[in-house]
């Protein structure tokens, strides 16, 4: 779990073979960088976010499927499906968002 309260957390590399992650942005934000990582079976990120921001990076291709709920906050994925590894985000955003973004450039 990445917990962000005034501040923030920076690029989380997670291992090959991940299911399960959580992080929470209070008052602050952070960057999950998963590009170049498999994802394990049924893998979820939860990402919470209050007046902060989780940015999640993934792969193009990745097939990212979004639940969770937003107020006057935001949720959005802005990855093109393709046939690469599915990933589960149950976003909430509370004065904040939660975006699921391509690879840096």
């Amino acid at each position: 779990m990445n917990i962000a309260a005034l501040g923030s957390f920076g690029r989380r590399m997670l291992a090959d073979g991940w299911t399960r992650e959580t992080a929470v942005a209070f008052f602050g934000g952070g960057e999950f960088d998963l590009t170049g990582i498999e994802p394990g079976e049924n893998a979820r990120l939860t990402a919470i976010a209050v007046f902060g921001s989780v940015d999640i990076r993934v792969d193009r291709g990745t097939q990212v499927t979004m639940t969770g709920g937003s107020l006057l906050g935001s949720r959005k994925v802005k990855v093109d499906v393709g046939d690469g590894p599915t990933v589960r985000v149950r976003g909430f955003a509370f004065f904040g968002h939660v975006h699921v973004l391509p690879p840096r450039t």
